[in-house]
């Protein structure tokens, strides 16, 4: 096990708990009702919870897109990797058969998710080394314990009124010198078009969401005295009709890609 901070966290089935009620912010609040309402939906649909086909047929968009980008996490497979926002971790766990001497752990905001990943563990004949349920804001971990802290395509939540500030110092915290962040295909805009991007991700929410601004992250990091880079991922499969013809019009014209909103991919390194 991970060396942290206090013990103040308990055990649920094999699950880590650190999570402090005081420091859910609205967005997390948002989170966890949306959560709630989308299980009940599911019961009066009558779709089973333990229903892993349908779980993996509702994510197989997410599972081809992480597929593509796991390489962007330049793992040799003797790491400890952390995955934020993780939900049913399968992520993780395709890491863990990918890379089966690397320590993962897996995590996400709410409990349930992470009762499910026993599933996917099954599926995929592996087993993650820890799971926890925290907040984004405040790790359980002591300094500097992970090779690689990755998020894919949940990043945006971990802010608040897109002020990531916190999420990143905690990030940085626990990252092992000349460890990496990576968060994977997340969406952005420049800053003079942040107000209409947000906008239209929020026109219908399973939940709040957000969109980086790359300069704002840029900034922040960099005067953590960590490097920044940024790899523009314009992907234009598995999407609707309308934002399929954006993002392959962003695909064969690079020079919009740094004007419009787009996905990009984010690398941090700890000096």
């Amino acid at each position: 096990m991970l060396t942290v901070r206090n013990n103040n966290f308990r055990e649920h089935e094999g699950i880590l708990y650190y999570l402090n009620d005081a420091i859910l912010t609205e967005s997390d609040q948002k989170e966890i009702v949306a959560h709630k309402n989308f299980e009940e939906f599911r019961a009066v649909q009558n779709h089973k919870g333990d229903d892993i086909f349908d779980a993996i047929a509702f994510r197989s968009p997410s599972i081809n897109t992480f597929s593509k980008l796991m390489s962007r996490l330049q793992l040799s497979g003797n790491e400890t990797v952390l995955e934020m926002g993780g939900g049913f971790c399968w992520a993780s766990a395709l890491i863990k058969r990918e890379y089966p001497n690397t320590y993962v752990v897996g995590s996400d905001l709410i409990l349930s998710n992470l009762q499910y990943t026993e599933k996917f563990e099954k599926i995929l004949n592996t087993h993650l080394d820890e799971k926890w349920v925290f907040h984004c804001c405040e790790l359980p971990f002591e300094a500097e314990q992970f090779d690689r802290i990755f998020a894919f395509e949940a990043f945006h939540h971990f802010g608040e009124k897109n002020d990531f500030s916190k999420t990143l110092n905690e990030m940085i915290r626990v990252l092992k010198p000349q460890g990496k962040i990576i968060l994977l295909h997340e969406p952005t805009s420049p800053k003079y078009l942040y107000n209409w991007a947000y906008k239209r991700v929020n026109s219908n929410p399973y939940a709040e969401e957000d969109v980086l601004v790359l300069s704002k992250i840029k900034q922040h990091v960099t005067s953590q005295k960590c490097n920044f880079s940024v790899e523009f991922y314009p992907d234009y499969e598995h999407r609707g009709f309308t934002e399929s013809i954006y993002y392959y019009t962003l695909s064969k014209l690079g020079i919009l890609q740094k004007l419009l909103p787009c996905s990009v991919n984010i690398f941090i390194e700890k000096n």
